[in-house]
């Protein structure tokens, strides 16, 4: 099958090389080497199109299936945006990056939803936290990438540190990790480990993606992995291959007895 012709449509040398490019059905954001950072479906924004942006949000809504107060860190050219506006109404959502060229290129180029129910604001991740520190979030996205991977100023312990004291009760932190780079990917697992009581890791199928899923309780196990019925129906609703990502989490973070208890509750 032929691959869809490519359209350049904007080139641009800030703190970052960034382009944007459509690519038949879609269209995408690529950092320099041809990195995607972002790509969306043109004629239906809503639906993911990156597979670790469906594992994000399958392991997030199994943790926590009704979040109202979510902070996403990293906006990119607003994939996740979209699939709040239409998939979860109810959630009141702010969206946080550093960066006004990449928002400037999100609103120009990817109809970057803004309203009542999303705002999006040009600051550092870890700053906006320690400046709002009365506000808490049920479910916290980090996914903050520039041309040389994982922001070092966001994956720090500081920040995990900081994500965690503005989580509500039964709040999440789920995270985008990019595991290529093998030292700084086990640096930012040990802050996630100490900085967190529970974790989940699930690598993304066919990727060098992990999702981590972080608690500051108990794993809710028998939220995480529920019945055959309830994944089929969350896959048709949402989109997304929730059997493929429950069963990631359980394969690479069960232990046998866990499991054994979990089947005989």
């Amino acid at each position: 099958m032929d691959e869809p012709a490519k359209k350049l449509l904007y080139r641009f040398q800030g703190e970052n090389y960034v382009e944007v490019v459509d690519e038949g059905d879609y269209r995408s954001l690529y950092f320099q080497n041809s990195v995607v950072q972002s790509r969306i479906f043109n004629a239906t924004p809503a639906k993911l199109a990156l597979r670790y942006t469906q594992y994000m949000m399958a392991a997030s809504l199994l943790a926590l299936p009704h979040p109202k107060k979510v902070l996403l860190i990293g906006v990119g050219a607003g994939a996740l945006l979209h699939f709040f506006h239409q998939f979860l109404p109810d959630a009141s959502v702010e969206g946080v990056d550093n960066s006004e060229d990449i928002l400037d290129i999100a609103r120009r180029f990817f109809s970057l939803p803004e309203n009542k129910q999303i705002s999006v604001h040009c600051e550092d991740g870890l700053d906006y936290l320690v400046r709002h520190d009365q506000k808490r979030y049920d479910l916290i996205l980090v996914d903050a990438f520039n041309d040389g991977g994982m922001a070092k100023g966001i994956y720090s312990p500081e920040f995990f540190k900081t994500a965690g004291k503005r989580l509500s009760q039964q709040g999440v932190i789920c995270c985008n990790l990019w595991s290529g780079r093998r030292k700084h990917y086990g640096r930012v697992r040990k802050a996630l480990e100490q900085n967190s009581t529970s974790q989940v890791f699930i690598p993304v199928r066919r990727r060098e993606n992990v999702i981590a899923l972080l608690f500051q309780s108990e794993l809710p196990w028998r939220s995480l992995y529920p019945a055959k019925s309830d994944l089929h129906r969350l896959n048709d609703k949402y989109s997304i291959d929730f059997k493929e990502v429950s069963a990631a989490a359980k394969k690479h973070n069960m232990k046998i007895g866990e499991q054994l208890q979990l089947w005989l509750r």
